[in-house]
Formats: C-alpha cells, structure tokens, sequence
C-alpha cells in the first residue's frame, strides 16, 4: 500500500453527494419545488428571453393572420348581408313580405356551413402553430437550434390528434357548464394540461390531466389563476380600446350613421382586439407549459433535454 503524502486533502467534490440524473436545479424549464412561484416567474421570463421571436413568429403564422383574416372576411360578409337585409325591408313590414326571409335563409345557411368549416380550420391552424411553439420552446431550452419550417411541420404532424383530444375536452366542459357553472369552470382548470401531456407523454391525456390537477390542486391551480389574471386584463384592454376607438370614429351611442361606418369601426375593433391576443397567448402558452413541466418534475427526475427527447 502506497503511503499517502501528508497534508494530502481529497478534492472537494469527493465529499458531495451524487446527483440523480435529470435533476437541475437551474433546468431553464422544469421549476423544482423548493423555488416556489418566483422560480416559476423566473423560467416564464427566460423562456421569453430565450424563444420568444420563435413563439412570436410561429404565433404570428398559426394565429395572427388566419383569425385577420377571418375577422376581415366576416365583416365583409355581414356587411353585404345587412345591406340586402335592409334593402329588403325598408319600408315594408315583416308580415307584409315573409318571403323576404326565405329568400334570405338559403345563402345565410350556406354562409354559416362555410364559417363553421373556415372556423374549424383556423382552430386546427392554431393548434398546430401550439404544437410547433411546444417543440421550439423545448428544443431551444435543451441548446438545440430549430428552424422555422422544422417547427411548423412537427406542428401539423401533431394537429390532427391534439384536434380530437382538445375536442373531447371541449365537451366535457360544456357538459360541465350545463350541468352547474361550477363544474365547468372546474372543467376548465382540469383539463388545462390535455395539450403539453398528449404532446409529450401521448397517453390518456385527460385522466393525466385530471389526475396532476387533483393531486397538485394548489399548485396547479394557482399558476392557472395568474394565467386568467393575464386574460382579464387583456379583456379589459381590448374594451377600452374599442371604446376608445368607437368614440374616435363617432360610432358610439350615434344611431344615425350608415352601416358601412359602423362595420368598419367594428371590424378595426375587432383586429385590433386579435393583434392584443398575441402577446397573451404567448404568455398563457409559457405558463401551461412551465406548469406542466414543474408538475412532471415533481414526480420524478426530468430535464429540457428529457421532455425535448420526448417530442
């Protein structure tokens, strides 16, 4: 046996303990328990920091334009079927000409097949641009570079599924709101992770959903309170700028203005209130993804570079 010099001092990270893989204590997605809320905030503002023109323009694609668009479109739509509503009835009764109605009834039914399918589409889009920013946010907090185009086709792969879980989703919710206001906005709250879990874990994404929310209510339920703060006051912004703008363009409470002045104020209204929705759904999006996140870490070691190899 070799004598062993005296003074001779092992080096310091003999002592520590071995770390369990996949535990970060400065992991830039998975908040650990002991950092609280403020650890939470912190992730959500370095993810900003760190992805937030890829979530701007992945948001801008998926979201921006097709609901411009959409809004656009409707006002023109409304806009030439108030016109022949009006044109039909001024100076008739309503029980003078019933015919009016059927006359009118048939495109407005076909408009309405077309809108639901427009509708439908664009909510398809939008799920495929959060599966995208998911698969960005996450490969970017692993170090990894991703490509616009790479993003956006992980994204439309995932679509179609995240489409079906998200409406069975929507159902409950319904059926929970019909049943009693209280159990749908519990609906609500409980099924908020249906989109990072089938994403990630694709496996009963709403029994998931229920289970983390139920086992983790005050933790889970107060990241989502913050979340609804954000949407309230974004809400009330949006209120104050169509006023504002109803007051600019003389539209409010004047009775007297042609429809076309009135549709126009509305729909700039309108666009204006989409273009305030894209910095908060970014800020939504950050915060269910980091929520979900910390959740999964507090079952078991996970990472960014874990979740990223899960996509």
């Amino acid at each position: 046996m070799t004598d062993v010099p005296q003074g001779y001092l092992p080096p310091p990270d003999a002592y520590q303990s071995p770390v369990a893989m996949g535990l970060d204590a400065n992991d830039p997605l998975v908040n650990p328990l002991v950092a609280g809320i403020n650890g939470w905030f912190n992730r959500v503002s370095g993810t900003f920091k760190r992805s937030w023109r890829s979530m701007a323009a992945i948001f801008a694609i998926t979201y921006l334009v097709p609901n411009i668009v959409l809004t656009v479109a409707g006002a023109a739509v409304n806009f030439l079927f108030l016109s022949a509503f009006l044109r039909e009835f001024q100076g008739t009764a309503y029980r003078s000409n019933p015919d009016t109605f059927a006359r009118l009834g048939i495109p407005l039914i076909v408009v309405g097949l077309i809108a639901l399918v427009a509708v439908i589409l664009i909510y398809l889009v939008e799920l495929a641009g959060y599966a995208a920013a998911t698969y960005a946010v996450t490969l970017e907090a692993a170090g990894q570079r991703v490509p616009l185009g790479e993003a956006l086709a992980y994204g439309f792969r995932r679509a179609p599924g995240l489409f079906g879980w998200q409406f069975l989703s929507g159902l409950l919710i319904v059926l929970g709101f019909v049943a009693c206001i209280l159990p749908g906005f519990y609906m609500v709250a409980a099924l908020a992770l249906v989109g990072p879990i089938y994403l990630f874990e694709r496996t009963n994404p709403i029994g998931r959903s229920f289970s983390i929310f139920n086992n983790n209510l005050g933790r889970v339920l107060g990241r989502l309170a913050l979340l609804l703060c954000a949407m309230i006051a974004a809400a009330v912004l949006n209120g104050f700028i169509s006023v504002i703008g109803s007051v600019a363009t003389g539209t409010l409470g004047n009775a007297s203005l042609d429809l076309s002045a009135t549709v126009a104020s509305s729909t700039v209204s309108s666009v204006l209130g989409v273009i305030i929705q894209l910095p908060l759904t970014m800020v939504i999006f950050t915060g269910i993804l980091l929520t979900y996140a910390e959740q999964r870490g507090a079952e078991g070691p996970v990472n960014s570079a874990t979740l990223a190899a899960e996509l």
